[in-house]
């Protein structure tokens, strides 16, 4: 009778281990037209996430690729992430995301395709009666605001209101790497 409770102990030190070793998924498509492969991995220990995507055009040749790397820190996390399309023009998009009380702030800098420089910073809130805002802006290099969005949520004892504002500079097209 020991022996299989032995047993149950030790398999349970083991599976204990690989959890918190670094776990890799990797995913992969063969069409007519297209190969892509997406790699993450994450490493929960260390506090990391990476992932990494290659798709390529049978067709053509043509290749674009992504990849993204977020770190946890003390008070939020870091992300650094970039993406190349087809024609080799890279977009990347760096920053940090700290917590606090009853939210989280965003600052960072973007890098267009076209070699343009942003400056981006976001704002998320919310109180314990179910009232939500957030906020971005995307400045240039000049400093103007090239984009903004506010989005409310506020309870009452009448229902939900919601409102979402937006703005955009003319030919500015908002864009996410991947």
């Amino acid at each position: 009778m020991k022996t299989p409770l032995i047993f149950i102990a030790l398999s349970a030190l083991a599976a204990t281990g690989a959890l918190a070793q670094e776990q890799t998924r990797t995913r992969t498509y063969e069409g007519p037209n297209v190969s892509a492969s997406s790699t993450t991995t994450i490493d929960r220990e260390a506090g990391t996430a990476t992932r990494d995507r290659q798709a390529t055009n049978l067709n053509n040749g043509n290749t674009a690729s992504s990849s993204a790397t977020r770190q946890r820190t003390d008070t939020g996390a870091t992300i650094d992430a970039s993406r190349t399309g087809p024609r080799g023009r890279t977009a990347t998009l760096s920053g940090e995301r700290v917590r606090n009380d009853n939210g989280s702030t965003f600052s960072g800098t973007a890098t267009g395709r076209g070699g343009q420089s942003y400056g981006l910073s976001g704002e998320r809130s919310r109180d314990g009666q179910g009232n939500r805002s957030s906020s971005q802006r995307v400045t240039n290099s000049d400093g103007n605001t090239v984009y903004s969005r506010d989005r409310s949520r506020t309870r009452t004892e009448s229902g939900v209101t919601r409102s979402t504002t937006r703005s955009r500079a003319p030919g500015f097209r908002p864009r996410r790497p991947r």
